[in-house]
C-alpha cells in the first residue's frame, strides 16, 4: 500500500524543508568561489560549478508529460 503523500511522480515535502535542500545546494555550488557562470532561457537556469553543472527546469505545464 502507498502512502498516502508519495505518487509514482514524486513525494510533497514541506516548503521549510524545500529551502532548506535549496539553500543547502547553494552553499555547496557557490564553496570556494566568488563567482559563477549562470545561462538563464525562457525554460530555466543553469549554474556551472566545480565542473559540473546545476540544472533547474521550470515545466509550465505541471505535472503533464
Amino acid at each position: 500500500m502507498k502512502h498516502k503523500k508519495q505518487s509514482d511522480n514524486g513525494r510533497y515535502i514541506s516548503v521549510e524543508k524545500l529551502q532548506r535542500a535549496l539553500s543547502n545546494i547553494c552553499l555547496e555550488v557557490a564553496e570556494g568561489n566568488e563567482q559563477l557562470r549562470v545561462n538563464k532561457s525562457h525554460r530555466g537556469i543553469v549554474i556551472y560549478a566545480n565542473g559540473g553543472t546545476v540544472n533547474i527546469t521550470f515545466n509550465g505545464k505541471g505535472d503533464q508529460p
